[in-house]
C-alpha cells in the first residue's frame, strides 16, 4: 500500500521568504500568516531556526552540517540547496519522505520565470526545473508528528 503524502505545496509571495513558506507547509497553516510573523526577524538576523519550529509547535530533530544525515526516515525534512534565482545565496525547500518514494517542494516553483527543484529525473522540458543535486539537511519532521497535525 503506498503512503499518502501529507504535505501541501505553497508558493512563496516574495523571491525570499523561502524558509517561513516551507514552515507553513509543515503546519499546514497559509504561507502570508507566518511570514506575517517571522519573515522580517528571521532576514534581519532577529531570530532564529529554532526560535520559529518551537513557536510554531513543529517538533523537529535538528542536524550539524558535520554530521552524517541521509533521507532515510519518513516524514519532511528541512534542506538548504544552493539559490538557483539569487547569486550566491541559499534556498530552503522540502523533501518528504514516504515509505515509498520521496517528493521535492520548492516553495519557488509557481512564481514566474524563476527556476526551482525536482527530483532527479522529473526535470523534463520544463526550462525553469533543475534537478535536485547538492543540499544538506537542516532537520527533520517525524511522519508522526505531521499526522498528527493532520488529525488534529
Amino acid at each position: 500500500m503506498k503512503s499518502e503524502r501529507l504535505i501541501k505545496h505553497q508558493i512563496q509571495p516574495c523571491p525570499v521568504s523561502c524558509v517561513c513558506t516551507c514552515l507553513a507547509m509543515i503546519t499546514g497553516r497559509p504561507a502570508p500568516e507566518v511570514i506575517d510573523k517571522w519573515h522580517a526577524k528571521y532576514r534581519e538576523g532577529n531570530t532564529a531556526m529554532r526560535v520559529i519550529l518551537d513557536d510554531l509547535g513543529i517538533q523537529a530533530r535538528s542536524f550539524d552540517t558535520l554530521d552524517n544525515i541521509s533521507l532515510c526516515e519518513e516524514g519532511v525534512y528541512l534542506c538548504t540547496a544552493p539559490s538557483l534565482n539569487i547569486q550566491a545565496g541559499n534556498h530552503q525547500i522540502l523533501v518528504e519522505l514516504t515509505e515509498d518514494d520521496y517528493y521535492v517542494l520548492d516553495p519557488v516553483q509557481g512564481r514566474d520565470e524563476r527556476m526551482y527543484y525536482v527530483k532527479r529525473g522529473e526535470a523534463g522540458n520544463d526550462e525553469w526545473a533543475v534537478e535536485l543535486g547538492g543540499f544538506t539537511i537542516d532537520a527533520h519532521v517525524t511522519r508522526e508528528w505531521l499526522l498528527g497535525r493532520c488529525n488534529a
